[in-house]
C-alpha cells in the first residue's frame, strides 16, 4: 500500500468514527429528551392524582363541619358550642398539642384549617360512629371530633399535607399527600342580619379574628364571626420530583388571586433544587351544610 492509499484509508476510518460519534450523540440526546418527557408526564399524573385526592378529603371533612350529632340535638347551633370551623394564617400545628395548639412556623406561609363535628350513631356500626375523620377513623357519638389540615415537612424534608385528629390514645397526624408547596384558605362570611347563609365576602382567618376582637368583651369570647362562616375556599399548590420540568423561565403562582396577597409562590424565592419542577394549582369552594 502506498503512502497515499494509506492516508486515504486513515481518512475513511476517521470519517467513519466521526459519523459513529455523531450518531451516538444524537441517540443520547434523544434518550435524554425521552427521559425528561417521561419524568414530566409521570410527575404531572402523580400531581393530578394527589391534588384530586387532597381536595376530596378536605371537601368531605368540610361538609361534615358543624354536624350537630343526634337528630334534634342541634348542639352546633348553640352560641356556646365549639366552633365548627376555625383557622390560622401562616401557621403550622404541633401533633401532640390539643386542637390547633400553639402556632408553629409555616411552610411557605401555609395556613391551618380545623374542622369540628359531632358524629351521629348507627346501630350495629363498630364504635357507633356514622362519620369519619380526615384519617378515615370513626369518632364516638356525643363527642366533638376534629379534622385539622396543615403543612409540615417530613423527615426527608419534603413538605406534605397532614391530617391531625384525636384518637383513642391521644392526638395523631397522618400524611395525606406529599410534595405540597403551599396550602391557603379563605372563609366566606355571611354578614347579613338576619342571616341568609350566603357569604357576602371572603376573608382570611386573621381578618375574621380582627372582627371578633373589635367586639365588646362580653361578645368577643363567643367568636360570633367564625360562626357566620358559610363556605370555605381552599387552594393547594403541588410539585413533582426533581427534574420533572426541564428549562423554561421561573414562574409565579397566585393561589388566591386578588383575595389573599400572601398566598403567592415565586419559584425564584425557593431553594434552587425546588425551582424547576412540574407544578399545578388545585382550588375548590365548599359550602357548609350545617349552620
Amino acid at each position: 500500500m502506498t503512502a497515499r492509499q494509506h492516508g486515504l484509508a486513515m481518512a475513511e476510518v476517521l470519517v467513519a468514527m466521526a459519523l459513529s460519534l455523531l450518531v451516538a450523540l444524537a441517540a443520547a440526546s434523544l434518550l435524554h429528551a425521552s427521559d425528561s418527557d417521561f419524568l414530566h408526564n409521570g410527575a404531572n399524573t402523580r400531581i393530578d392524582d394527589s391534588g384530586r385526592f387532597a381536595l376530596a378529603i378536605i371537601g368531605q371533612s368540610l361538609r361534615q363541619a358543624g354536624y350537630p350529632g343526634e337528630p334534634g340535638a342541634e348542639v352546633a347551633a348553640a352560641p356556646t358550642s365549639p366552633l365548627a370551623i376555625e383557622g390560622r394564617d401562616a401557621a403550622s400545628v404541633a401533633t401532640n398539642a390539643d386542637g390547633l395548639g400553639p402556632a408553629l412556623p409555616a411552610v411557605n406561609g401555609s395556613d391551618a384549617l380545623a374542622i369540628r363535628y359531632a358524629p351521629a350513631a348507627i346501630a350495629g356500626a363498630e364504635g357507633g360512629g356514622a362519620m369519619l375523620n380526615c384519617a378515615g377513623f370513626p369518632a364516638d357519638p356525643g363527642e366533638w371530633a376534629w379534622s385539622i389540615f396543615y403543612i409540615a415537612q417530613a423527615g426527608d424534608g419534603v413538605a406534605e399535607l397532614r391530617c391531625k385528629y384525636r384518637g383513642e390514645n391521644g392526638w395523631g397526624a397522618d400524611a395525606v399527600v406529599r410534595g405540597v408547596d403551599a396550602f391557603h384558605v379563605l372563609y366566606g362570611v355571611d354578614m347579613d342580619s338576619p342571616r341568609d347563609n350566603i357569604p357576602n365576602l371572603y376573608m382570611t382567618a386573621s381578618g375574621i379574628d380582627a372582627l371578633d376582637a373589635a367586639l365588646p368583651v362580653s361578645e368577643r369570647a363567643l367568636r360570633p364571626h367564625w360562626r357566620r362562616v358559610t363556605s370555605v375556599r381552599i387552594a393547594l399548590l403541588l410539585h413533582g420530583e426533581r427534574g420533572s420540568r426541564a428549562g423554561g423561565r421561573l414562574g409565579s403562582y397566585d393561589l388566591l388571586p386578588g383575595l389573599d396577597p400572601g398566598a403567592r409562590i415565586d419559584e425564584a424565592g425557593l431553594p434552587q433544587p425546588m425551582q424547576r419542577r412540574a407544578r399545578r394549582l388545585f382550588t375548590a369552594t365548599v359550602a357548609l351544610r350545617n349552620h
